[in-house]
């Protein structure tokens, strides 16, 4: 069945207001919309508005609702969408390369029924990998490239900060950048997968000096330690720093390093994780 916004709120016991509210800014849900552009909520939304109804009379933050609703929500297929990702994806470019503002926010509002991870990985940083490429080939220039990474930079640090936000305390996850290394999106992408799954995330951003690191590090006693590479180093380099962050960080606290920039033949390091996918590093504790 579909419901006019009206109907949910009686149902839900959540006003109006509210819902139009929260469809703004937690982008949890998409109702469709009428020839008229009325707002239509389906049974799958008006469940999902319940469960963060009941969460709330509980005593959950409204934050705090949505984190634990979205952690439970069922993933969507790697596939699904592909057609419209594709158009989202091409719209998004465009605007980018354009400088177009507007536009790629009207791209990026096509994307709000899609967790906040599969907005990341499967647009914003595919978008960004092809901006990138053509960067490389001289097709792109670099105030284009800039323009883009300002924007996908703001929207991932925006969900990272919506999800970390509504997560009770727990196990920390401090993501940090080694010194030298400028690329920032691995390491926001490893934030925002872990925010996603429910840690509480300290993100220090690119290019730290280690003996920070170590600083904060011993403050604060984190369950896990991220760090990504992206500028291609050598095996000697990446064991380095592997050992660096390793004394840098307590004995309790988990290692993990990935990114594209780890040298294959990096020779293995006590105490740390080497990955390349970042999705493997929510299995390092």
């Amino acid at each position: 069945m579909s419901y006019r916004i009206k109907r949910v709120a009686q149902i839900t016991g959540i006003n109006p207001a509210t819902l139009r509210a929260w469809e703004r800014r937690y982008n949890l849900i998409a109702p469709g919309r009428t020839e008229s552009g009325y707002r239509v909520y389906s049974d799958e939304d008006v469940a999902v508005l319940s469960r963060i109804r009941q969460y709330t009379a509980e005593g959950l933050t409204i934050g705090e609702a949505i984190a634990r609703v979205r952690r439970t929500l069922a993933p969507l297929p790697a596939g699904a969408g592909a057609p419209e990702l594709d158009d989202v994806r091409a719209q998004l470019r465009g605007a980018l390369l354009r400088f177009d503002r507007a536009g790629a926010l009207a791209a990026y509002e096509r994307l709000a029924h899609l967790a906040p991870e599969r907005r990341a990985e499967d647009v914003l940083l595919y978008v960004m990998r092809e901006i990138g490429d053509l960067w490389e080939d001289g097709t792109a220039v670099v105030a284009q490239e800039h323009f883009a990474s300002a924007f996908v930079r703001e929207k991932l640090a925006a969900m990272i900060g919506e999800l970390d936000s509504g997560v009770a305390p727990g196990p920390e996850g401090v993501c940090v950048g080694v010194p030298g290394e400028r690329h920032e999106f691995g390491l926001m992408a490893c934030a925002l997968q872990l925010a996603a799954a429910g840690w509480k995330v300290l993100y220090l951003g690119a290019d730290v000096p280690l003996e920070e690191t170590a600083r904060v590090l011993k403050e604060r006693k984190p369950a896990l330690v991220c760090t990504s590479l992206v500028a291609r180093r050598g095996a000697g380099e990446c064991g380095e720093l592997a050992a660096a962050l390793r004394r840098a960080a307590p004995p309790g606290t988990a290692v993990v390093i990935g990114g594209a920039g780890i040298a294959p033949d990096t020779r293995p390091v006590d105490g740390v994780r080497f990955t390349r996918c970042v999705r493997e590093m929510l299995t390092a504790n």
